[in-house]
């Protein structure tokens, strides 16, 4: 599956250099496949769509998972020359000049622009009306994906649902109730039209925008409409826990593409297209199995607090290195707040520092937690939420809960915040857990960060502000 993909990626990165140069011959080229005489044929649609795909698949790994877990209880990075922008995020010292922000903000918003186009476009060209219509429904996909990120990192933006707006233009925030409604309304909208089986792997379906849906109503506490949602998914019948292994076992790369990993981020160990996340969590002079390796100067560390939390019977933190073995056969202990989390560990067909590991953006151990996590918020401790958690809970081998276990429906929201980090560390996910449940500034402060409430946005980018003037900027930036 993975060579259909290198060819989709293939197609769209071309698209990508026709569309970015800027020499005389590459413009010159650009009026040819422009956007006004490009959409003439079911073939033109399809690679804008792999280019819409491109834009969105290549969210940054290491900004976003920076962002989401350098702000928390888990992570830390030390050394090299990312050891500067990486400290102003772990002490909550960033500002709108940041480039991590720049990074996410033009990424975003490059992978809306072309599925506007699509949007826009396709409906006019003649091809067969059933791929039309879940052509359209796919860029409606990465549209609402794409702000759903920007609206977990910046909260509103612009809105913008035209590929045909006017380069003078300098459109405003949309409100917050109008850009939740956007993305709700629209991942319910193509949850109806795209098929339970995606046409290619890594490819948008209804379970993947019905999961997305989920996490969206959770992280805006719509726990009615979480719960029903995650139970759509768990009524497809398609998405199971991984049982062929060990709980570990679940991230090698033999295993990703499992009924687990509902919507993925994939890689391929090609520069440019891959994953470098385990040079950043491999120590010094690591001995790797699959040797010549690098890994980077700037390293990727977990803190004591999480790492001793696990259950000793967890497999969930046999992922996690302590000791290891360095090139020269010695056996050498990490030290304090030094672990490692090799969740996505060695791909043996990978080049240097680029692996081609699949990301899990939700998988279907979230789901079963959300609904969990809903349904407590919605009646407190009930027999069903209790034996969602258990489901995941087994998997990994750790004891089951008993509903007697918890009184209130606060006891069970802290456990479930627990359950979570120890399920999904190394996932980009505690920070949106964190804020949901009212935790991200508390625990920050007692990390002795001077956080503030409104340090759970991060700031418009001020190069956005210097564009547009139009923009307001976040408060307390």
């Amino acid at each position: 599956m993975k060579t259909i993909y290198i060819k989709i990626l293939t197609i769209a990165l071309l698209l990508v250099s026709i569309q970015g140069c800027e020499d005389p011959l590459q413009e010159e080229v650009y009026s040819v496949l422009g956007p006004t005489n490009f959409f003439l044929s079911a073939e033109d649609a399809e690679s804008m769509l792999n280019s819409a795909y491109a834009s969105d698949q290549r969210r940054s790994s290491r900004d976003y998972l920076l962002l989401s877990e350098l702000t928390t209880d888990i992570l830390i990075e030390r050394g090299g020359g990312l050891r500067r922008d990486a400290q102003l995020i772990e002490d909550f010292t960033w500002n709108p000049t940041h480039s991590f922000l720049d990074g996410q903000w033009g990424r975003d918003y490059t992978a809306i622009y072309r599925s506007n186009l699509i949007i826009d476009r396709v409906p006019e060209i003649d091809m067969n009306e059933d791929r039309k219509q879940e052509i359209i429904a796919e860029a409606r996909f990465i549209r609402a994906s794409n702000y759903f990120y920007l609206f977990d990192i910046f909260g509103p933006v612009p809105l913008i649902t035209s590929s045909e707006l006017e380069i003078e233009a300098r459109p405003t925030r949309a409100g917050r109730e109008e850009i939740i409604a956007f993305i709700e309304n629209e991942l319910q909208a193509v949850s109806e039209i795209l098929p339970v089986e995606a046409r290619n792997y890594g490819r948008a379906n209804k379970g993947i925008a019905l999961s997305l849906l989920t996490k969206f109503y959770l992280n805006n506490k719509k726990w009615q409409q979480a719960a029903e949602t995650a139970q759509m998914v768990i009524d497809l019948n398609k998405y199971s826990l991984f049982t062929a292994g060990s709980r570990d076992a679940l991230f090698d790369i033999e295993n990703e593409e499992n009924e687990e990993f509902i919507y993925i981020r994939p890689n391929l160990p090609i520069p440019g297209l891959s994953t470098t996340y385990l040079a950043h969590a491999a120590p010094p002079s690591y001995q790797f199995k699959y040797p010549p390796r690098g890994n980077y100067a700037a390293q990727y560390q977990l803190l004591d607090g999480f790492v001793n939390s696990f259950h000793p019977e967890d497999q969930r933190k046999a992922v996690i290195i302590q000791e290891y073995m360095d090139v020269n056969g010695n056996l050498i202990e990490l030290g304090p707040d030094n672990s490692r989390s090799f969740k996505f560990g060695e791909d043996p067909s990978g080049v240097g520092v680029h692996m081609g590991n699949d990301f899990p953006i939700i998988r279907y151990a979230d789901i079963l937690l959300s609904r969990a996590e809903a349904l407590n918020e919605i009646s407190g401790p009930t027999d069903e939420a209790i034996s969602l958690i258990n489901e995941v809970r087994e998997v990994a081998g750790v004891p089951a809960l008993l509903l007697s276990d918890f009184n209130t429906k606060e006891e069970l929201r802290d456990h479930i915040l627990d359950e979570r980090a120890w399920e999904f560390f190394t996932e980009e996910l505690r920070r949106q857990d964190l804020i949901r449940h009212g935790k991200f500034i508390e625990l920050a402060n007692e990390r002795g960060k001077n956080a503030f409430d409104y340090h759970v946005l991060f700031p418009i980018p001020q190069n956005e502000i210097d564009r547009n003037p139009n923009l307001e900027q976040n408060p307390g930036y």
